[in-house]
């Protein structure tokens, strides 16, 4: 792994409250620009607002907008080099007020994020990182408080929208899925070996399917820790161009010389509404993982979108099934 990636795993993920004020929510996109500028290598900036652009911002358009045919093939997003003079300041004028904008460092992970007009906006920061973002919305006139660990928004609050918890059985060798749900359930061969059952075990314990296929956990489960009964997290999903987070909770895990699993319900706020698990068993031919899921709409706006969810459910149960492979 590179130097940029392992710093880029240790930071924490922020965003900015949904009640938080515009000169807050502006001074913390902008303030983490600055901050994240020396780990960002590629800026994504959409050239498009669901307003009008404010009289400040039009010449940032106007030099946006002069060099987007290069790129049109991508669609409305301009492609920035943060490391360049012109290209930061561009990004400092349209990210608040663009519809979109998409930070990813030297690795090629996500590290900054401002979306819906600047309302969505969620940056993984390292304490200096964070100290200096803080001082920017204090600066500006907004309010720090408003900047809060992404684990810890509103999460707490959150019921789960699955009304069978724990029908995925993660216990069991054999499952029977309730009905009026769409279930799901496959197995793969890993191999054979304590070594690959000792990896496999503690690598669905503590996220590492979702990590393994390209989700974000946040709080991370650091080394040598598992998740827990009751825990809850951000899973935080790339589909194309969206970061989509995802508010769950643990409701199960097993721990055995034979099997180890994790399963988690949906919270409010998730595109879709069930449970999924990852089981990691064996016996005398090897070691296996198996996927279970049931799975509904969502609720709110994300029912209009349900049949794009299944398509990048489909997408991801693939690399959930790779997950674990050793080699």
């Amino acid at each position: 792994m590179s130097r940029a990636a392992k710093r880029d795993n240790g930071a924490s993920w922020f965003v900015v409250d949904d009640d938080a004020a515009r000169a807050t929510v502006d001074a913390a996109i902008r303030g983490a620009l600055h901050a994240q500028r020396d780990r960002l290598h590629t800026l994504h900036i959409d050239l498009v607002s669901d307003r009008d652009w404010p009289a400040e911002a039009l010449d940032a358009v106007r030099r946006a907008e002069r060099r987007l045919p290069a790129s049109r093939r991508g669609g409305i997003s301009l492609t920035l080099d943060p490391r360049l003079g012109e290209d930061f300041r561009i990004a400092l004028d349209l990210a608040p007020v663009s519809i979109g904008g998409t930070g990813t460092s030297h690795d090629g992970a996500p590290i900054w994020d401002a979306n819906d007009t600047g309302t969505s906006a969620a940056f993984a920061l390292y304490p200096a990182e964070e100290l200096a973002v803080r001082r920017s919305i204090t600066d500006a006139g907004g309010d720090p408080a408003h900047l809060v660990r992404l684990e810890s928004h509103r999460l707490a609050g959150r019921a789960l929208t699955c009304d069978v918890v724990g029908a995925t059985a993660p216990d069991a060798a054999h499952w029977q899925p309730p009905a009026g749900w769409r279930a799901y359930e496959r197995t793969v061969y890993l191999g054979s070996g304590a070594d690959l059952w000792d990896a496999a075990s503690a690598a669905v314990l503590s996220w590492g399917v979702k990590t393994r296929s390209g989700f974000a956990v946040d709080p991370r489960v650091g080394t040598g820790r598992t998740a827990r009964q009751g825990d809850r997290f951000w899973l935080v999903a790339r589909i194309g161009p969206l970061r989509v987070r995802e508010p769950v909770e643990v409701v199960a895990t097993v721990s055995t010389e034979t099997r180890a699993a994790l399963a988690y319900g949906t919270l409010d706020g998730h595109p879709v509404s069930g449970e999924e698990a990852f089981i990691v068993h064996r016996d005398d031919y090897g070691v296996r993982l198996t996927l279970r899921s049931l799975t509904r709409t969502g609720r709110g706006p994300w029912r209009v979108v349900f049949p794009l969810i299944l398509i990048a459910q489909r997408v991801y149960r693939r690399r959930y099934l790779r997950a674990l492979r050793p080699g």
